[in-house]
């Protein structure tokens, strides 16, 4: 059974060969893994509107760091967890594996691409040249997509990921093969900065951001086999306590300059230093793939707690804990649209850095996320309203039909 990019947010089903995925019953969606991705997205909006005192300034730059190191692998990781493998040589499974998997998301990709383009057009009156231009750029990808896609190497790398590890995994069934080759893809991936083999209008970048693609199926193939071994331990607080120590611990050696990670994918930029040492390519390595799995556990944990008050049935309870409550379905309905969120937000804060609406870094990031989530909220209702009167004609269909023929007999 291949799960389509809404079916992998609605059933979490346990990581098994494709020949048992068939006759395994769905299961509800988990309320925690939104809030997970809810935190996630909003780290990503927080990261994008940055203010200069924190970005610029050495001293204050940890914060900035900090969303970094996880902000982004915990997307990967989550989708790595609704990877299945398929059988490549049925064309058929292929096929129906690149319309429910790749298609939606490619479709968005464009269509999202094309109005940001024309938004962008008319918001800082560019030319049609350079419109134009811009809309090339979405074909070819990588960091030549700038202004209100910059945030585009994410379905450009999720589209390549999720064929590359859906590949390895339908191909490599030993599980621990798998880590090796999600191994030696953080290595290879952490050995150069940039391909300079490629370019395109002047900016060097791998087309579709093909080389940061290789550490997406790393996280996506550690996310497929920390699922499948470890689904049911993954907000444990055996692994949440130790993860939220280490994550705190290098936070607290950040801020005060005794260490440093940098982890930007889409520019392909990776560097630690420990006590003003620069460490080894092979600590480095260490680094990208250990520390934004301790975070995305600490992550885990705090979404498991989070979403506990939504679990509390009492009348007593729900009023007692509302606020809880409000924050918890709040982050959870944010987990459901990142998609659009990430789309929009540049589009957003820009708007409101142009129009000056508000200084508040806080409101900023509040208004550029609960814009695209609205509007998300709204479009999946129409979506679901038309559904659901499709369904209805169906069934007044087919008892019409069932009338007629008995009406015959």
């Amino acid at each position: 059974m291949v799960l389509s990019s809404k079916q992998e947010h609605q059933y979490l089903s346990a990581n098994q060969a494709s020949d048992q995925s068939a006759t395994q019953p769905k299961r509800k969606r988990l309320t925690w893994l939104d809030i997970a991705k809810g935190i996630g997205m909003i780290a990503v909006v927080c990261g994008h509107n940055m203010p200069g005192y924190i970005l610029h300034v050495r001293e204050n730059r940890y914060w900035y760091d900090f969303l970094y190191w996880w902000h982004m692998p915990l997307f990967f990781l989550i989708a790595g967890f609704f990877v299945r493998p398929i059988d490549l040589r049925d064309i058929q499974k292929v096929i129906a594996f690149f319309k429910k998997r790749v298609s939606p998301v490619l479709r968005s990709y464009f269509v999202a691409g094309i109005l940001l383009i024309i938004a962008y057009k008319f918001i800082h009156n560019k030319s049609i040249t350079y419109s134009a231009i811009y809309f090339l750029d979405l074909f070819y990808g990588g960091q030549t997509l700038a202004h209100y896609t910059t945030i585009f190497w994410y379905p450009e790398t999720y589209i390549l990921g999720i064929i590359g590890t859906t590949v390895i995994i339908s191909v490599v069934k030993f599980k621990t093969l798998q880590l090796l080759i999600a191994a030696y893809f953080i290595y290879w991936s952490t050995s150069y900065t940039q391909i300079t083999a490629f370019k395109f209008f002047g900016v060097v970048t791998a087309p579709w951001d093909m080389d940061v693609a290789v550490l997406v199926m790393a996280y996506m193939l550690i996310g497929y086999n920390l699922f499948y071994f470890g689904q049911h331990y993954l907000t444990k607080w055996v692994i949440f306590l130790p993860s939220a120590a280490a994550v705190g611990w290098l936070f607290i050696q950040r801020k005060e300059l005794n260490f440093s990670f940098g982890l930007f994918m889409r520019s392909h930029q990776f560097s630690g230093i420990y006590h003003n040492v620069i460490v080894s390519h092979s600590q480095l390595a260490l680094m990208v793939g250990i520390i934004p799995i301790l975070c995305c556990f600490t992550v885990f944990g705090l979404s498991k707690m989070i979403a506990y008050p939504l679990k509390l049935s009492l009348s007593s309870a729900t009023v007692l804990f509302w606020p809880l409550r409000f924050v918890a379905r709040i982050l959870q309905v944010t987990g459901k649209h990142t998609l659009i969120i990430m789309y929009m937000h540049k589009l957003i804060l820009d708007i409101i850095s142009r129009l000056q609406l508000t200084e508040s870094f806080w409101l900023q990031v509040g208004i550029a996320t609960l814009v695209p989530l609205l509007i998300g909220v709204g479009f999946r209702h129409f979506n679901c309203g038309e559904l659901i009167n499709a369904q209805l004609a169906r069934l007044k269909g087919t008892l019409l039909i069932k009338k007629q023929e008995s009406n015959k007999l």
